[in-house]
């Protein structure tokens, strides 16, 4: 699976914590909405310090989406942004907790980015360097000199062709056709531009069960010590 994520190194408060949870509910930026509720089930159990067990396997992270944007037309991409602010233990204890989104799988063929705040959107594309470099090599058949030979004309012809792909590539060197090759490339270049400028962007979407990586910090209370003795009085 493709990923978002920023590598965080293991923290020296004992009150944070790095967890690995699974999503709940299914999320969107196009479907969900700012306040909706949400969970997320602890993968793996975090330990203190002392090796007393902080928060065990198949604790519930609850928390809302803060922030749904839609995906909307000339490439403008959809952003989604959520947190948790509870943790609620297998034996029902709960804390209350500041938790950001660290990582996160996304659906094959997605690419995402995110940054330090947790909010997540499609990884931008180039706008300007990739169409105008499609643009040249759709027009670089059309410009044969003398000295060509066979060689560097089936390249020229190769290069243009090969924007739209392998079928693209086979038909515009199969042609030998000068005219042929550049009009395939013009059509990546036109597709390129298509969609960066005028095409709907995407949207930010996690599947139920989306394996994600919160940094999570207590708020205002002390680390959760569940097998900790209690204390006397």
């Amino acid at each position: 699976m493709a990923s978002a994520s920023k590598t965080i190194a293991k923290p020296a408060d004992p009150s944070i914590w790095i967890i690995k949870a699974y999503l709940a509910d299914r999320l969107s930026s196009a479907t969900s909405k700012s306040g909706e509720a949400i969970r997320a089930t602890v993968a793996e159990p975090i330990y203190n310090a002392d090796h007393t067990l902080a928060v065990a396997e198949g604790s519930t992270l609850v928390g809302a989406v803060t922030q749904a944007k839609p995906a909307r037309r000339f490439g403008r991409a959809g952003v989604l942004h959520f947190d948790f602010r509870q943790l609620v233990l297998p034996n029902g204890k709960t804390q209350n907790v500041q938790a950001a989104l660290t990582g996160a799988d996304s659906s094959r063929g997605q690419e995402l980015a995110m940054n330090s705040e947790g909010q997540v959107k499609p990884k931008p594309q180039d706008k300007i360097v990739v169409p105008l470099l499609l643009i040249a090599l759709a027009a670089s058949p059309l410009h044969q000199d003398r000295g060509d030979q066979g060689l560097e004309t089936f390249r020229k012809n190769a290069t243009a062709s090969n924007s739209i792909g392998l079928a693209g590539f086979l038909a515009g060197t199969a042609s030998r056709s000068a005219n042929v090759a550049a009009g395939f490339g013009a059509y990546g270049a036109a597709l390129a531009l298509y969609n960066r400028w005028i095409k709907r962007g995407s949207d930010v979407s996690f599947a139920r069960d989306t394996r994600i990586v919160v940094q999570t910090t207590a708020r205002h209370a002390q680390v959760l010590q569940p097998n900790a003795p209690a204390a006397r009085h």
